[in-house]
């Protein structure tokens, strides 16, 4: 099945469910929502949703369109509900947004190579909420999320799980279409070399987030496990240090994922 449209089963997707974005997502997905080609006919005699998507300002009033059938007007309003399918139901159902099969890779990518009763972690992108759970025992982790809802969920799973020393903070940090990295404020908030390795699920906006996190943390792993978000660009992650590797996801099998380790001391 297409991931789009296993999201939108899982969550019972609809177009009523575009209601229940935050001013933050409306906010990141302007450019996305008013380029789509089926806005304007999705939003036919739905003023109601129309209203709620202009609320941040970013949205302009949606151009009229002439006469329509019942069919077409529901064929735009599926085609966007599946476009949008990963962020309504992260609004609508977090913990159905955690269960994502995606959300569950090879742990032991990190366990082999650090020992996280000695490590500061940073957790960002797709899949944290199901991060936390194997982070009983840290040196401290801080969790980079924008969207409200998905915060509070992990900060109670983190409590219900017993995961000690956890900073959910509010960010200002991504994209919650995508939890893609900083693009609107680059600098992290955490001090430098205050982290002893980030783990980032897939993000479609890495290159922003990259030269600040290397000021807060030298170690740097990046799984692109979320079949929902462009493949990164290679040439950008080669560039900046980091080398290509390999680990196994749910129901995808073996996915890319990208390291960037500290140089030796010594």
């Amino acid at each position: 099945m297409n991931p789009s449209d296993y999201v939108v089963r899982l969550g019972r997707l609809c177009f009523d469910d575009f209601l229940l974005l935050e001013p933050t997502a409306l906010r990141a997905l302007a450019a996305d929502l008013e380029s789509a080609a089926d806005l304007a006919t999705a939003l036919h005699n739905r003023p109601d949703i129309e209203l709620h998507l202009r609320r941040t300002g970013r949205i302009g009033p949606v151009g009229r369109i002439g006469p329509i059938s019942s069919d077409e007007i529901s064929a735009a309003r599926e085609r966007l509900v599946r476009r949008f399918a990963l962020v309504l139901l992260k609004h609508k159902s977090p913990p159905l947004y955690d269960m994502l099969p995606w959300h569950d890779w090879d742990f032991s990518i990190v366990t082999r190579r650090f020992k996280l009763w000695q490590t500061r972690l940073l957790l960002a992108g797709e899949g944290t909420s199901a991060v936390i759970s194997r982070l009983n025992r840290t040196a401290g982790v801080h969790v980079l999320e924008p969207l409200e809802i998905i915060r509070r969920y992990i900060a109670r799973k983190a409590d219900l799980d017993k995961v000690k020393r956890v900073s959910v903070p509010e960010s200002r940090a991504q994209s919650p279409a995508t939890n893609a990295a900083i693009r609107d404020s680059p600098r992290l908030p955490l001090p430098d070399s205050s982290v002893d390795l980030a783990v980032i699920g897939s993000v479609s906006n890495l290159p922003s987030l990259l030269a600040d996190l290397g000021r807060v943390t030298a170690d740097v792993l990046v799984v692109e496990n979320c079949p929902l978000v462009p493949p990164l660009d290679q040439t950008i992650l080669l560039g900046q240090g980091f080398a290509r590797d390999a680990v196994e996801v749910r129901s995808l099998g073996m996915r890319p994922c990208w390291w960037r380790r500290a140089a030796p001391r010594g």
